[in-house]
């Protein structure tokens, strides 16, 4: 994930990468972790004057203290500031069809002077942010695959108990893709991180790939503390994105509109879905989820026919 340590169990799989003598080009591939991010830990092994196998034998918390020196909030700052002096001249060398320079070049020139900056996705993130807030004519851009965007519909779907006849509430997750917006949407018995981590493991499958970011906004079942800089998030969440190699991030607090795709989304939803449910009934949870099922299938055929993509 942009700006966040790597964990010790990207860290230990580094170590025993290069105890087997694979290169860094090898390593990367094997890992995901990207060349530059690689190199500066790699720089860090070799700081510390310890062979691989000597530090890959060193408690956690040993082997933290070692690669991941304290970062003070002034650091964060100063990075931040820095940053926000570079984003109107990033965004014009973006905006300019002529110069054809990525965001991924525009980050590696970035990083050169500043080991220490921001990684990719962040400093993606912090540019993408800076585009949308101004006055201009600038469309946002949305590449294929760049990002996942995920919320749960403010509105529940419910089904009915049948002896009691009660009404079980339902949360609903929404996913999408705002490139194309295909989009997924699953009835859950609960919020909870538990029923959260299969139904995004289900809208990954549905979606048919994974995408390199997953946007989520300060969700307690994802986000343990929200920050406009660094987000932390859940362990669960962390080896989650590290299984599937995509990063997390999060949205600013109260701030809709740096996930406006899939608050669009939810309304879609809520037409092509909420809608056509409104005089059913539905006594269990499974019977619920393949009839949204029927209904997301048919709403995303439509809108691959219009996206010309069908």
């Amino acid at each position: 994930m942009a700006n966040k340590a790597l964990t010790m169990l990207q860290i230990r799989r580094i170590l025993k990468l290069m105890m087997e003598e694979c290169s860094q080009r090898e390593i990367h591939r094997s890992t995901g972790i990207h060349r530059l991010t690689l190199k500066n830990y790699l720089h860090r092994f070799k700081s510390s004057g310890k062979t691989f196998s000597e530090l890959f034998a060193l408690s956690d918390h040993d082997l933290s203290v070692l690669v991941h020196p304290p970062r003070s909030t002034k650091d964060t700052d100063e990075r931040y500031a820095d940053l926000s002096t570079q984003l109107k001249r990033l965004s014009e060398e973006l905006g300019n069809k002529h110069s054809h320079v990525t965001k991924q070049v525009l980050w590696e020139e970035y990083l050169q002077d500043r080991p220490a900056g921001y990684q990719y996705s962040q400093f993606c993130y912090y540019l993408d942010q800076y585009v949308q807030q101004q006055d201009t004519t600038m469309p946002q851009q949305h590449h294929p695959g760049y990002r996942l965007q995920i919320d749960f519909a403010g509105d529940t779907l419910c089904i009915i108990e049948p002896l009691t006849r009660a009404r079980l509430e339902c949360p609903v997750l929404v996913c999408t893709l705002p490139c194309s917006s295909f989009f997924y949407v699953e009835p859950l018995s609960s919020a909870r991180q538990e029923h959260l981590i299969p139904a995004l493991n289900r809208a990954l499958a549905y979606l048919g790939g994974v995408p390199k970011n997953i946007l989520s906004d300060n969700m307690r079942q994802v986000v343990t503390k929200a920050s406009r800089y660094e987000p932390l998030f859940t362990d669960v969440m962390e080896h989650w994105a590290l299984h599937y190699q995509t990063n997390m991030q999060a949205t600013r607090i109260v701030r809709p509109k740096d996930k406006p795709s899939v608050e669009g989304t939810v309304h879609i939803a809520y037409n092509q879905i909420y809608g056509r449910l409104r005089n059913e009934e539905f006594t269990s949870l499974n019977a619920l989820k393949c009839r949204v099922r029927e209904l997301l299938d048919n709403a995303n055929d439509r809108l691959m026919t219009d996206y010309g993509k069908s």
